[in-house]
């Protein structure tokens, strides 16, 4: 343990580790397009298979604007973007767990939702049943989305961004265990040597293998397998 820290750490994911998002994704393609898309699209398929799936012609013409558009309101950077907030619902079990892991570690959420959204993330938390006590709330910032946008395409990656943040959390922290529903940010986590990398899945759109293989040390299907599972220290 670092010198000075308490605290065991847990780093956690927010959007669809701890908040279902598909819905809220139904509602931007919906302002997006002008069409709404099938929830199973939204669960499985990228950003560039739903537009070349579902734009019209007149629409394709124009990919890079809608590209833009697509992360702008994703981003709250567009007031249609809070407006979608209201359709994220809270995963089951996962409040209950965090609550009970508050009690004996630091919870530090790191998300890519960006800095702009610093207080509307914190109130959606609390509404949710989640500890905003002895938190921390670690977010991008928006120019990390430049290259997603189109803007800079030589900029950096948004693998970029989660590793430089992720680097600054285990400078500081005692970091014991890390949860994300996304395999690839996973190298990052085995790069710190986290003793439990454990991978929330989305069966959807991975499979348990993928986690397993970009460095996951476990994987569960719901937050009730965490129950009776505290973070603690590593062992010496």
């Amino acid at each position: 343990m670092k010198e000075g820290t308490a605290l065991v750490t847990v780093v956690v994911d927010v959007d669809d580790t701890l908040i279902y998002t598909e819905h809220r994704m139904q509602f931007v393609w919906l302002e997006l397009l002008g069409r709404e898309i099938p929830l199973e699209a939204v669960e499985t398929l990228s950003f560039e298979q739903i537009f070349m799936k579902y734009a019209s012609q007149e629409q394709k013409a124009r990919v890079r604007e809608f590209q833009k558009r697509f992360w702008n309101v994703l981003l709250c950077l567009e007031e249609a973007g809070l407006d979608s907030l209201k359709y994220h619902q809270p995963i089951p079990f996962a409040a209950d767990v965090l609550q009970e892991w508050n009690k004996i570690s630091t919870i530090v959420y790191l998300t890519g939702r960006t800095e702009n959204t610093h207080s509307l993330t914190l109130n959606e938390l609390k509404k949710f049943g989640f500890p905003t006590h002895n938190t921390h709330l670690v977010m991008f910032k928006p120019e990390d989305y430049a290259r997603a946008k189109g803007e800079d395409p030589t900029g950096p990656t948004l693998m970029d961004a989660k590793l430089n943040l992720f680097s600054k959390i285990c400078d500081s922290s005692n970091v014991v265990r890390v949860i994300d529903d996304h395999p690839g940010y996973f190298p990052i986590f085995k790069q710190f040597e986290i003793p439990d990398r454990i991978g929330f899945l989305r069966p959807k759109k991975y499979k348990i293998q993928n986690y397993l293989d970009h460095g996951a040390t476990r994987v569960i299907r719901t937050w009730k397998e965490l129950r009776n599972d505290p973070p603690k220290p590593e062992e010496s």
